[in-house]
């Protein structure tokens, strides 16, 4: 009899303090670019964030994003195209104008690769890492991003197979959707 009671006193103390909160929802893409500083690939990366806030100034996000580029300081020779396309889930912390934001997910690192006039196209399933850290004004955003893939599928999944790949770039964004107090 006591397991049923503490469930609701439970469920209810969370629903209050879930509706207690003032924080921010909103909906924004992005457009990101690799910065040369730190690679020589040249293409560019666009994603879309939806963030959920549980305080005034804390977010979850999640984001869904696709990422290319053309590979100078390959994993293989020959002509290799890179493509990233990530599930992150994150936690975007804002101090003033100023945000941090690590995130975690579940995508596909794949690419393009032409050598000798034959052309693949392998990818696999990737575990994902990254970080931004930027500026917010009104419904713009800019910053710098890194994001880290790991290739996690078998050995038959060919040049992906076990490979991390790093994607650090410059990022502007637009705040399509925002609604306070939730």
């Amino acid at each position: 009899m006591a397991k049923p009671v503490f469930f609701v006193l439970l469920f209810n103390m969370l629903f209050a303090a879930g509706h207690a909160q003032k924080g921010i929802a909103s909906l924004g893409i992005r457009a990101s670019a690799p910065v040369p500083l730190f690679q020589q690939d040249r293409g560019l990366g666009f994603s879309l964030t939806g963030a959920y806030g549980i305080s005034q100034s804390g977010q979850l996000t999640l984001s869904a994003g696709f990422s290319k580029w053309k590979a100078t300081n390959s994993i293989e020779t020959g002509d290799v195209t890179t493509r990233l396309v990530p599930v992150l889930i994150g936690y975007k912390q804002a101090l003033h104008q100023f945000f941090i934001e690590p995130r975690l997910g579940i995508g596909e690192l794949g690419g393009t690769i032409v050598k000798n006039g034959d052309r693949q196209r392998p990818s696999v399933a990737a575990l994902f890492g990254a970080v931004n850290a930027g500026y917010t004004f009104q419904r713009f955003t800019a910053g710098i991003g890194f994001l880290t893939a790991h290739g996690i599928e078998n050995s038959s999944a060919g040049i992906w197979y076990n490979k991390n790949v790093h994607y650090t770039s410059i990022f502007v964004g637009y705040t399509l959707w925002r609604s306070r107090g939730h």
